[in-house]
């Protein structure tokens, strides 16, 4: 797992680093993450599988719909160009506060991309780094 930074052009396209492209595919689905400030990016068939565990669930909760509306509604394919750039759309750079040449960082966490600016990330992991003694006990974490 990574962390990589690179720039929004002016057309809302960002290089996708090449590691990524090998494991995500040609197609990469992109929508708003369930964590504030994050986009969130899968392969075509993760958000399928992500799709029907949504549409499986009862559509009578509001709470349901609303959740469907951000992820599934805001989804967007993005096909890798020739040079491995994705063009992302400018709806989803604004909701994590992007805008072209800004930095932003795609964190690879396994079987999805996280994606903020780098201004949002650097921000976090200084909160984190003041709260670093944090109790993890009950949680399987080894070798930290």
């Amino acid at each position: 797992m990574a962390r990589y930074t690179n720039k929004i052009d002016s057309k809302g396209r960002v290089f996708v680093p090449a590691k990524l492209r090998e494991s995500m595919g040609q197609c990469i689905v992109i929508t708003i993450s369930l964590d504030k400030g994050y986009l969130s990016a899968y392969t075509e068939e993760r958000f399928q599988t992500i799709k029907k565990q949504f549409e499986a669930l009862n559509s009578m909760d509001p709470r349901v719909r609303q959740v469907m509306r951000l992820l599934i509604g805001e989804a967007l394919t993005c096909e890798l160009d020739g040079q491995g750039r994705i063009s992302v759309s400018s709806e989803l750079w604004d909701h994590i506060g992007a805008s072209p040449s800004e930095e932003i960082c795609i964190i690879d966490l396994g079987d999805k991309l996280d994606i903020c600016t780098k201004t949002y990330y650097e921000q976090k992991k200084e909160e984190l780094s003041s709260v670093m003694d944090l109790d993890l006990t009950g949680y399987n974490v080894t070798g930290l």
